[in-house]
C-alpha cells in the first residue's frame, strides 16, 4: 500500500514550497515531485486500479508517476508527521515522476475540482471581488446615467467616486501581497473570480430603469 501526500514547508517562511511525496506503509519515500507553491493531488480509478496525478496550478503542469523509477529512500513519515528534517526546503529530492503541460480539458477539470474542494475560500474570493468592483461600478453607473458629464458638478459625488477607485486599488494591492507572500494560487482561478465578480457587481449595482408614464 502506498500513499500520496502534499508535504508542506516548516512554516517559518510564509511562502514555503510544497512537494508531493509517495511513501509506503512504513513511511519510507518512494517518489517525490519537484517543489512548487501550489500542488494538488487528483486520483481516479481506471480499470479497477487507483491512478493519481499531481497538478501544478501555477505552472499548468501535470506530474504522472513513473513507476520504473520508484525506489525506497529515506524515512518521510513517522507517527503521522514528517521528521524534523523532512521538509521540502531541507531536502533536494525529486524522482519517480514525469511532467508535461496540462491539456485544456485537464486545466478546466482540475481547476473546477479545486474550486469545489475549497468552497469557503472560493466564495470569499468571489465576494471579495464583487465588493471591489462594486466600489468602482456604482459611481460609474451614475456617471453613465449622466451621459458621462461632470455637470452638474457635485463635490460629494466626486469624493465618493474617488474613494471607490481608491478602495479598488487597495483591495487589488492586498490581493497581490497575499498571492506573493501567503498563498499563491492559480492564475485561472484568479481570472475566474475576478471576471465573475465584475459581472455580478455590474448586475447588482446597475440602477433600475425608470419607466415614464405617457
Amino acid at each position: 500500500m502506498v500513499e500520496f501526500a502534499v508535504l508542506y514547508g516548516d512554516g517559518i517562511v510564509v511562502t514555503d514550497p510544497s512537494q508531493v511525496v509517495v511513501f509506503d506503509s512504513e513511511g519510507y519515500l518512494l517518489a517525490a515531485t519537484p517543489q512548487s507553491d501550489a500542488l494538488t493531488i487528483h486520483c481516479e480509478v481506471l480499470d479497477g486500479q487507483p491512478q493519481c496525478r499531481v497538478y501544478d496550478e501555477l505552472r499548468g503542469l501535470v506530474f504522472e508517476p513513473d513507476y520504473s523509477k520508484w525506489t525506497r529512500d529515506r524515512l518521510i513519515e513517522a507517527e503521522g508527521r514528517p521528521p524534523n528534517d523532512a521538509y521540502p526546503e531541507y531536502m533536494d529530492i525529486e524522482y519517480g515522476f514525469t511532467s508535461r503541460h496540462a491539456t485544456f480539458r485537464e486545466v478546466v477539470f482540475y481547476e473546477a475540482i479545486d474550486v469545489a474542494r475549497s468552497p469557503i475560500t472560493s466564495t470569499f474570493a468571489l465576494l471579495w471581488w464583487i465588493g471591489a468592483w462594486a466600489c468602482v461600478l456604482r459611481p460609474a453607473w451614475k456617471w453613465k446615467r449622466n451621459s458621462f458629464r461632470l455637470k452638474p458638478f457635485k463635490v460629494w459625488s466626486v469624493v465618493l467616486g474617488l474613494l471607490g477607485i481608491l478602495t479598488f486599488v487597495v483591495m487589488w494591492i492586498m490581493t497581490v501581497v497575499v498571492w506573493l507572500t501567503v498563498e499563491p494560487y492559480s492564475i485561472i482561478f484568479f481570472l475566474f473570480v475576478f471576471v465573475l465578480g465584475a459581472l455580478i457587481a455590474a448586475v447588482l449595482t446597475r440602477p433600475k430603469a425608470v419607466v415614464q408614464e405617457a
